[in-house]
């Protein structure tokens, strides 16, 4: 006997609802994990943008035997002489050694800019508007600290660059403010 109903492909509403159940409480859990490996990156490279720049002016005061100094700017041209970072800073030849881009240090001075941080971000140093390193590679200015916020940080998030006595460079993570 053959039957008068033919074999039903495909899904039933009832699969079909409970596939799209499954695939929403996935993506609920996923999404979340991935955005904060989103903000995670984009704090990292911030910091890491900010280490470049010290490591340049460091290597660049070796090479030239003389200071390069590093300092907050707020147009990518000057010096602002503020502890606020935010709004960029840039690398320069420091011939007079005052951590300030003026006339003496020529007109071929400026070495790199780093534009303003992303609006979600702080960077402040906690001494000073400029890092100098002499000749030798070391910072006489001495022990700088700059912290590196993103705005709703929670627990070990920040970035602590630290600039040695020695000129060396590093970077810790750090409890959010």
């Amino acid at each position: 006997m053959h039957s008068v109903f033919k074999a039903q492909r495909g899904f039933t509403i009832i699969e079909l609802m409970m596939t799209v159940t499954v695939l929403a409480l996935l993506l609920g859990i996923a999404v979340p994990s991935f955005m904060e490996t989103v903000r995670n990156n984009r704090i990292i490279s911030q910091n890491n943008e900010l280490i470049s720049s010290l490591n340049l002016a460091r290597s660049e005061a070796l090479k030239r035997s003389g200071s390069v100094s590093v300092c907050a700017s707020a147009d990518q041209a000057t010096c602002s002489g503020s502890t606020n970072w935010t709004t960029g800073w840039i690398v320069f030849n420091d011939l007079n050694a005052n951590g300030t881009l003026d006339a003496p240090d020529g007109t071929d001075a400026l070495l790199q800019t780093a534009g303003a941080a992303p609006p979600q971000f702080t960077l402040n140093a906690t001494n000073r508007s400029f890092v100098r390193f002499a000749g030798s590679g070391m910072a006489p200015s001495g022990l700088e600290i700059f912290d590196l916020v993103r705005t709703g940080c929670t627990g070990l998030k920040a970035r602590r660059t630290n600039v040695s006595l020695v000129g060396r460079v590093s970077t810790t993570t750090v409890a959010c403010p």
